[in-house]
């Protein structure tokens, strides 16, 4: 029986298609798709990213995706083992039940909004927690030496501050698949290498997938963001929304307290 690696040649060179072809149009070197017709998976980082070369390599010669994700699987269950078995000499993990996913998603609601609770009672606690006798009349002096005819000044409108759009500029520094959805729409996915450097811009929301999480630094509306991962860990549904981009920005309290270099 023809391994995957052999059914995926023969398809190849039944069209005439180069493998030189297929590295230019996808963007994934030429040592890795030699790797796969030759079927030394080991040498790819992670079955995530497999299968991304998997999809990318069927639809550059016309074939089914799902048809060539179908026979890799197979090929795995007759070998009895996975790709992380292979390459890491583990045992494969179980799945985590969908009835204990619940009671931990469960259980973490219940902690954040017991936390959430807590701290709404110590803040209204804190307001009706009455002022000390000398600050209730210094408070009072100062309201009967203030001018009376101070312009009011109007707060900033938060409005001014809210950002209209989303743009992410990736800069990679390893070897690193990419795949990028700008509301909704698949923008980019292919193999980038050191050096390169891309820009995508979406109204409402983001999704990312990483096959390297520490191969890149990135910039989001032009400010730095925080590591997404460490590197040669695939990453998986990094979703960037207007409501939330500014959680993976650094903040002015995250170099408080850092040593720096040299120290």
């Amino acid at each position: 029986m023809a391994t995957l690696g052999q059914d995926l040649k023969r398809e190849r060179e039944l069209r005439g298609i180069s493998l030189e072809e297929i590295a230019n149009s996808t963007k994934i070197s030429l040592r890795l798709l030699e790797a796969l017709e030759q079927d030394r998976l080991e040498e790819l980082p992670g079955e995530f990213f497999i299968k991304a070369i998997l999809r990318a390599y069927a639809n550059s010669i016309g074939l089914e995706e799902n048809t060539v994700l179908n026979k890799y699987y197979m090929d795995s269950l007759l070998k009895g083992e996975s790709l992380d078995e292979k390459t890491q000499g583990k045992k494969i993990k179980q799945p985590i039940p969908r009835k204990l996913k619940k009671k931990i998603v469960f259980s973490v609601l219940a902690t954040a909004s017991l936390i959430i609770l807590i701290f709404v009672y110590l803040i209204s606690w804190g307001k009706k927690t009455p002022l000390p006798q000398e600050e209730l009349k210094a408070s009072e002096l100062i309201k009967r030496e203030a001018p009376a005819n101070l312009p009011e000044i109007e707060p900033f409108s938060q409005s001014v501050y809210e950002e209209k759009k989303l743009m992410l500029e990736i800069t990679f520094l390893e070897e690193t698949w990419l795949q990028v959805y700008a509301d909704g729409e698949l923008k980019i996915e292919e193999v980038k290498r050191p050096g390169e450097r891309i820009v995508v811009e979406a109204s409402e929301e983001l999704l990312v997938h990483l096959g390297n999480a520490g191969g890149v630094t990135y910039m989001l509306n032009g400010r730095e963001g925080k590591p997404l991962g460490v590197p040669g860990v695939p990453v998986r549904n990094i979703r960037i929304t207007l409501e939330n981009f500014e959680d993976f920005l650094f903040q002015e309290s995250d170099t408080i307290g850092v040593p720096g270099p040299g120290s």
